[in-house]
């Protein structure tokens, strides 16, 4: 029996928390789906949807539709739909799907949607990362944490006195070199660097060795705690949730 079978058989174990585990399997969701005590939109929020699932949900009165906009795995064709269903926040739609270049400029030009959440987007591009940068309004520290910068684009960042160097040493994306200057900056709060970015050996032991950090974010650290190759990959560090 593996982890799922025994939480969900378990007599003492809530469901609903089940469904919020964003690696469930279609066979899965359809489970809980069924099962009474589950709140169908926190599987609408986190999971990957099969075509079938999400049209489920979406035809479901009882779903909230606002749910499944802020699912992040949504497709291009659902994000179509969901942006002209009435009720749905497109500034979710914003923050959390991938979007294509069309996608993007609609949500840009439209008046209703607050290009702070475009800016909290992980997936933008390089050019669109540009446009948001030059933008009124845009608050740039939500570049800084969540996009793949290119290296011209970090110096720029960081080089600008206005910026918070803090907000880029959240940023998973950012290189060794960029997690050893941002290191090596006086007012950058290690403790950033120990729990969000990809850290090699070295920088791993710099920063456990280093009486400032607090051990307890380098824990947290997706370096030494990797997605999981199967399905309930065991082990005190690799089993993901």
């Amino acid at each position: 029996m593996d982890r799922f079978d025994m939480l969900f058989n378990h007599s003492r174990a809530r469901k609903k928390y089940l469904s919020k585990n964003r690696n469930l399997t279609p066979e899965q969701i359809d489970l809980l789906y069924s099962t009474e005590s589950v709140d169908k939109n926190f599987l609408a929020r986190h999971s990957k949807l099969t075509d079938e699932q999400f049209n489920r949900f979406f035809n479901n009165s009882a779903v909230n539709k606002k749910y499944l906009a802020k699912n992040p795995n949504i497709t291009p064709e659902q994000i179509d739909l969901l942006y002209s269903t009435e009720g749905v926040d497109k500034d979710d739609l914003a923050q959390y799907p991938k979007l294509t270049d069309e996608q993007f400029n609609q949500l840009f030009n439209d008046s209703d949607v607050n290009k702070n959440y475009l800016s909290q987007n992980p997936n933008l591009t390089t050019e669109q990362i540009d446009l948001l940068y030059s933008t009124e309004g845009v608050r740039q520290g939500f570049l800084l944490r969540h996009s793949k910068l290119t290296d011209e684009q970090f110096n720029r960042f960081f080089n600008n006195s206005a910026v918070n160097k803090n907000n880029l040493a959240k940023n998973p994306n950012i290189t060794p070199e960029q997690i050893d200057l941002l290191y090596s900056n006086k007012g950058v709060d290690k403790d950033y660097l120990a729990k969000n970015p990809k850290l090699t050996d070295e920088q791993f032991n710099q920063l456990f060795n280093d009486s400032d950090v607090n051990k307890d974010y380098l824990a947290y650290n997706p370096s030494i705690n990797p997605l999981p190759v199967n399905k309930w990959q065991s082990g005190l560090f690799n089993w993901s949730w």
